[in-house]
């Protein structure tokens, strides 16, 4: 018997084809609110978002952590993988973490609350770029230091 598969609309991959996402190297990742909400204007939101942060080497101990940033509908940040290990790490294993993680504690908080929110705290995917040498290392990190005045200024 053949089941009927639902209709998803081609999204085009911004992933780079035949890259090894367990490489060693920092890379770029930007993750948006579903439906861009604006939830990060609350300081204690923002703090449990930082603190999931700082805490996440703790849970993947090849990792390292670089810039980070939160604006009120996504954040930006750079993480170097080191590749090394018997199952060195995915990419994706850790950004999926981290928005479980964030996930979690964003219910909660609005369960203390009583406040109905939804499931579903960030969209689905979320944008890599895979940072090539020192150059594009620092140009990153000044897009993401320099993102919340460009906002305030836009």
């Amino acid at each position: 018997m053949h089941e009927e598969q639902p209709d998803f609309p081609n999204r085009r991959s911004t992933r780079l084809p035949a890259y090894d996402y367990t490489s060693a190297g920092a890379y770029f990742i930007t993750i948006c609110v579903e439906k861009r909400k604006r939830l990060f204007d609350q300081p204690e939101l923002q703090q449990c978002l930082l603190t999931i942060w700082q805490n996440l080497p703790k849970q993947f101990p090849d990792i390292t952590l670089d810039e980070f940033v939160i604006m009120p509908d996504h954040i930006h940040f750079i993480i170097w993988l080191t590749g090394t290990g018997e199952n060195p790490l995915l990419l994706s294993q850790v950004v999926g973490a981290y928005k479980s993680l964030t996930t979690v504690a964003w219910i909660k908080y609005n369960k203390a609350r009583d406040t109905v929110c939804s499931q579903h705290l960030w969209q689905t995917r979320y944008y890599d770029h895979v940072i090539r040498n020192d150059e594009d290392l620092e140009l990153t990190r000044q897009y993401i230091r320099d993102n919340p005045r460009r906002k305030q200024e836009g």
